[in-house]
């Protein structure tokens, strides 16, 4: 038999090999069930009024509006300019070299089906330099950022970009009733809980517990009554001798 005969073989018998298996293969993995956004999602909330660290104070609400709407499986749960609610919770004035901070904490969204969305800012305190340094985050005009600098206040006019990011997982997989979840608490991947850990019981504490005992002390004797002096009597003055004539 010939090389070539021998060859010719080997392939019809891979041939006639692959085929069941092409024939037989398994189906693809069906798409995940499941229509979620994902906790984490950015979000663009745009400026309608000014901040000035000048001027505004701790409680002022500032008013706003998302650049985008909100879409989960074709539906609609907050349209483009949805209001958007921004709570001053701290100011610092400009002064003495020291730069002016506002710190801003987001309302929740109001979502369709009466739901309530929480969203944090990227940045929740914004001061000149950190605007500055992050453009892609906060976007404004060049004219005002030609304004800020070390030591100024911090002014953000109207129409500013302010970067957020959703701090909750929408849940679609029933249109019927979607559903915002919260995320459980971060945990390390490296920890390993151990679950034959006993806590040790908190002790409350108290201060007799650790007052040293009294020292015992005998019974005093009475110490002896002091005895009177002898008294020394003095010697009597020599009297002068007298010479005779």
């Amino acid at each position: 038999m010939s090389v070539t005969r021998v060859s010719a073989a080997f392939a019809a018998l891979a041939a006639s090999v692959a085929l069941p298996l092409l024939v037989h293969a398994d189906p693809s993995q069906a798409p995940a069930a499941g229509f979620l956004l994902s906790a984490g999602a950015p979000e663009v909330i745009v400026l309608d009024h000014s901040i000035n660290s000048a001027q505004i104070e701790p409680g002022d609400i500032v008013p706003a509006h998302l650049r985008q709407a909100i879409v989960v499986r074709g539906r609609t749960l907050a349209a483009t300019g949805e209001p958007v609610h921004l709570v001053v919770t701290e100011v610092r004035r400009a002064g003495n070299g020291v730069s002016g901070e506002v710190v801003l904490r987001v309302e929740p969204l109001r979502l369709s089906d009466n739901l309530a969305l929480p969203v944090r800012l990227s940045h929740p305190a914004m001061s000149p330099l950190l605007v500055l340094a992050n453009a892609e985050d906060i976007t404004l005009t060049a004219k005002a950022k030609g304004e800020l600098h070390r030591g100024s206040d911090l002014i953000l006019p109207a129409g500013t970009a302010l970067r957020a990011h959703t701090a909750a997982t929408i849940d679609a997989t029933d249109l019927q009733k979607i559903v915002v979840v919260t995320p459980p608490p971060y945990t390390i991947s490296t920890d390993r809980p151990y679950s034959a850990f006993t806590p040790i019981p908190l002790v409350t504490y108290n201060p007799s517990a650790f007052t040293p005992p009294p020292r015992r002390r005998g019974t005093p004797s009475p110490s002896p009554s002091p005895s009177a002096s002898e008294s020394v009597t003095p010697a009597p003055a020599p009297t002068p001798s007298t010479t005779p004539p």
